[in-house]
C-alpha cells in the first residue's frame, strides 16, 4: 500500500537542512485527501459507508495562529457521508465544536479517546497525523489499513524498486 501512496505524498527535501533538526514539511496533497482516501478505499474494495477511521491527532502545533490545522483540513474533507469516526487526541477541547457540528448536521456520534490509550476495535483505517513519532506498529495488522500521512517523505523519483535512465526519460521497472 505504501508504494501506491508514494504518488500522492511527495515532499521536496532541502539538502542544506540538517537532517537531525529538520522538521517534517507540510503535505501539499492534503487538499486532495478525500479523493485520495476514496481511491485507497476503492483499491481495497471498501465502500465509503464502511469506512471506519481512527484519526490519530497530530503531535505538533500549527506554525502560527493564522495557519489552518492539518487535522481540520482532513476532517473537513472526510466528514461528508461518514458513518463512523474515532479520534485519539491529547487536546479534546479542540474537537468539541467539530463533534457538536457532526452530531447536529449528520447525527454522527464521534468517539473521542486519549492518544495514549486508544482502541482499534471496529477500525478498518488508521489516519496517522503525527509528525515526530515513529510508525505505530500496534496499528498495523491485516484487517487495518495504516496511512501515515507524515512518517515517510515520498520524494518523486525515489523509493522505486528500479529506475533506469534512458535519454531524458526514466523507465520504472517494478519488482514482481
Amino acid at each position: 500500500m505504501l508504494k501506491w501512496l508514494k504518488r500522492f505524498w511527495c515532499f521536496k527535501e532541502n539538502p542544506k537542512e540538517d537532517k537531525q533538526t529538520k522538521e517534517v514539511q507540510q503535505n501539499p496533497f492534503l487538499v486532495y485527501f478525500r479523493r485520495i482516501i476514496e481511491q485507497i478505499l476503492e483499491k481495497y474494495e471498501i465502500p465509503y459507508g464502511a469506512f471506519r477511521p481512527l484519526l490519530l491527532d497530530q503531535d505538533t502545533e500549527p506554525e502560527s495562529m493564522l495557519s489552518q490545522d492539518d487535522v481540520a483540513v482532513v476532517l473537513e474533507q472526510i466528514s461528508e457521508d461518514l458513518n463512523f469516526l474515532r479520534i485519539a487526541t491529547e487536546r479534546p477541547a479542540y474537537f468539541s465544536e467539530y463533534i457538536e457540528k457532526m452530531y447536529v448536521e449528520n447525527g454522527l456520534v464521534v468517539q473521542l479517546e486519549a492518544k495514549n490509550d486508544f482502541s482499534l476495535e471496529g477500525i478498518n483505517v488508521v489516519l496517522d497525523m503525527e509528525q515526530k513519532s515513529g510508525i505505530l506498529r500496534e496499528c498495523i495488522n491485516e484487517k487495518i489499513h495504516y496511512i501515515p500521512i507524515y512518517k515517510k517523505p515520498w520524494n518523486q523519483g525515489e523509493n522505486l524498486d528500479i529506475s533506469v535512465p534512458i535519454g531524458y526519460n526514466i523507465v520504472i521497472v517494478k519488482g514482481i
